[in-house]
């Protein structure tokens, strides 16, 4: 005796009145609560990408007892087609062999070259004030170097520059962009060791606490450290493209924008730290889409790290109302070396395996059902309480709605949407306080109405 609810699949005339297929079952149906209409007419930005950060752990991936299943996880039918890389040269002693091996491996199970991002956390020791790539609550010194006469070394930086990518194409590794620092607003704290060199937008001066109080330090400027960069890669056969300032939230994006020199910069760059992802900052939103009208640039995410929920909002918010064409979460992978799992990691690596994170499923809703070209239609919901994004794959052949939930309250949500091309149709879903992780529950009924629990996402694919 069970007592479980046993229902009727799905016969090929249709569901009986009342109810519709769900997961190949007649379900009951259900009653809207929630409206979003797709527009394919209205038309935003074109996706340059969606991925993910490696940044310390590549020889830990290389070393991994289970590495093609990794490799498998990361890279196969996850649509994760973006790298970013953390610049090692002149960092580590290495000879870049486990990097690549990785983009090997992404190229292999993507079917082409992963769209790569090389960034520096800071310049090597031997150029910076402090003469150490980490910084610790230092903003005195957490700078570029001097030279004798009291100016910055911004000809070691470009030299060094020209080196890394020189040494990176000798490893067959061609990065699409670069950025030529990371986080240049920014010094970690006291008990807080990181990576990082602090850039004002120009050369200036500025007032900075330490522990012997307040005192005015002269910085390097990103604009001058930029252009001496370029001036050095001139003579390449092959110039990335130019991600900038990369700052590490909205707030001083315009800021240092306002310093640079636009026909040197490819894509206007910003992090995601500090920001809430439920309360919009629109002002700064408006900012940064004048930036990227007046000058006509795409504006890149190129870092974030949060839970799962948070990365649900930040993809919602950065590709949906920012109008961002590349969105990265930082933290691809979790060393094994951790005492607890990391909750904002898409892959927490272990001593002899790896555990898939929630936030992995969430990435996935995107990026495993679109990609580069892909180009964003006009989604609108009626609700706050569900939010909806929708894309048209270049042959326009084929068209992806993401929604998500991000209260308790359950919603069904009707799409209105013409579906008289349609061949076939899926539906994905991820419930966060439940137990679907990207659980595949069918074709969309025949009403257009799918079920979003408390804290869900689900990609709807319709297919000419």
């Amino acid at each position: 005796m069970s007592d479980g609810l046993c229902l009727p699949r799905c016969p090929e005339d249709g569901c009986p009145a009342g109810t519709a297929c769900v997961a190949d079952v007649c379900a009951p149906a259900l009653e809207p609560s929630a409206l979003v209409s797709v527009d394919v007419t209205q038309r935003y930005q074109t996706l340059v990408g969606i991925g993910a950060g490696v940044a310390y752990l590549n020889d830990e991936v290389g070393r991994h007892p289970r590495k093609t299943e990794l490799f498998d996880a990361m890279f196969s039918g996850t649509g994760l087609s973006v790298l970013r890389l953390r610049n090692r040269y002149g960092q580590d002693e290495d000879d870049l062999g486990s990097t690549q091996e990785i983009v090997a491996a992404a190229t292999e199970r993507l079917g082409r070259s992963p769209l790569i991002l090389l960034n520096s956390a800071s310049p090597p020791g031997s150029l910076k004030q402090s003469g150490s790539s980490w910084c610790e609550g230092n903003p005195d010194t957490c700078t570029l170097a001097r030279l004798d006469d009291g100016s910055f070394d911004y000809a070691g930086l470009a030299s060094h520059w020209r080196a890394s990518l020189e040494a990176y194409t000798v490893a067959g590794i061609e990065p699409d962009y670069i950025s030529i620092q990371n986080n240049p607003n920014w010094v970690p704290e006291q008990g807080a060791a990181v990576e990082a060199c602090k850039f004002l937008p120009r050369q200036g001066t500025a007032t900075v606490p330490t522990a012997d109080g307040e005192v005015s330090v002269d910085y390097p400027g990103y604009r001058e450290a930029l252009d001496a960069i370029l001036a050095e890669l001139e003579s390449l056969a092959n110039i990335p493209g130019i991600v900038a300032p990369e700052t590490s939230s909205l707030t001083q994006v315009v800021e240092y924008a306002a310093a640079l020199d636009f026909a040197n910069v490819d894509a206007i760059a910003h992090h995601l730290y500090g920001v809430d992802p439920a309360d919009v900052d629109l002002a700064r939103v408006a900012e940064l889409e004048e930036l990227s009208t007046q000058h006509e640039r795409p504006v890149f995410q190129s870092e974030m790290q949060a839970d799962a929920l948070e990365t649900a909002l930040h993809l919602h918010n950065s590709l949906a109302i920012q109008g961002a064409a590349l969105f990265i979460h930082n933290g691809f992978l979790a060393s094994a070396g951790r005492i607890e799992p990391d909750s904002t990691a898409l892959i927490n690596l272990t001593q002899d395996d790896f555990v898939l994170g929630d936030p992995y499923h969430i990435m996935l809703h995107y990026s495993a059902h679109t990609g580069s070209g892909w180009v964003r239609v006009s989604a609108d919901s009626d609700t706050p309480d569900v939010l909806a994004s929708a894309w048209v794959s270049p042959q326009d052949d084929v068209l992806v709605m993401v929604l998500t939930n991000p209260g308790l309250t359950a919603q069904a949500v009707r799409i209105d949407i013409d579906r008289s091309t349609e061949s076939i149709s899926t539906v994905t879903r991820t419930v966060l306080g439940g137990v679907e992780r990207s659980a595949v529950l069918g074709a969309l009924p025949a009403d257009s109405v799918v079920s979003l629990p408390g804290q869900s996402a689900v990609t709807v694919v319709l297919r000419q």
